[in-house]
């Protein structure tokens, strides 16, 4: 019965961020259409904040261990991807914007929401957009903006770190960035856990699992930054080594409560 309730209010208390967020985006988009940069860089503001109210009322806890600072530049940063609640912690965590399924512009609300966030798209289906992907994302890290993605394509059951797909590297290249890697662990004495979204379920049966769950401790780590390369193979491999590193060495380790 604790279950249902918590399911209810925690979907009224989303909804209601998700309203706010929009709102707030909505009018900073608004009132800095002409000022691209200082646009970016408050809609970086708001989605944090979003992920943080997000994760406070899904009662995620998060220990980060780390953090991003590039006041000069922005970076690429990949992490592996166990579930939708990742989105969530990400987005608390760090200033930037994602790389999402096309699919996501389509769904009601959450659609609008991110398309207000910057968020770039792509079709895996269709190789022709990749180029445009790519660029995109060259662009945001040439003004000094951090872009998010999950190299491994898709969520997981958590057990290892998928092989990484290599394609949005090659913005690193094209930028001259760098590539700052990060490992998500979860931690709610399941197996798999809680937070994994397995293959062929849908969004709803996934999100309500995770509304119902009574807490669950999240643990992120910033990982050194990967620099200095020409190939973008090179540069998704060395980064699904460090995460995939850190990974396999955490499973089962305490989580300290943020």
């Amino acid at each position: 019965m604790r279950g249902y309730f918590r399911l209810v209010y925690r979907l009224a208390g989303l909804l209601l961020i998700q309203l706010m967020s929009g709102l707030a985006g909505l009018v900073t988009v608004i009132v800095l259409s002409p000022f691209r940069n200082a646009r970016y860089t408050m809609i970086a503001h708001v989605v944090q904040v979003w992920g943080k109210l997000c994760c406070w009322m899904m009662n995620i806890s998060i220990h980060q261990v780390g953090s991003v600072e590039r006041p000069d530049h922005g970076a690429l940063i990949v992490s592996n991807h166990i579930g939708s609640v990742d989105i969530f912690v990400l987005a608390a965590c760090f200033k930037m914007s994602f790389v999402s399924k096309s699919d996501i512009r389509a769904w009601p609300l959450i659609g609008y929401l991110t398309r207000i966030a910057n968020t770039i798209y792509i079709d895996r289906t269709r190789r022709t957009e990749l180029a445009g992907m790519v660029q995109t994302i060259t662009d945001r890290l040439r003004s000094g903006y951090s872009v998010v993605v999950f190299p491994e394509g898709g969520a997981t059951l958590g057990h290892q770190v998928e092989r990484f797909k290599s394609s949005a590297f090659e913005a690193v290249v094209q930028a001259e960035s760098s590539v700052i890697p990060v490992t998500i662990r979860y931690y709610d004495g399941g197996e798999p856990s809680v937070a994994c979204w397995p293959r062929g379920e849908s969004f709803m049966a996934n999100i309500t699992r995770l509304l119902m769950h009574p807490r669950l401790n999240a643990k992120v780590w910033v990982l050194p930054e990967v620099t200095g390369e020409t190939d973008r193979r090179v540069f998704a491999e060395k980064s699904r080594a460090l995460i995939s590193e850190k990974y396999q060495e955490t499973g089962g380790a305490p989580v300290a409560r943020a």
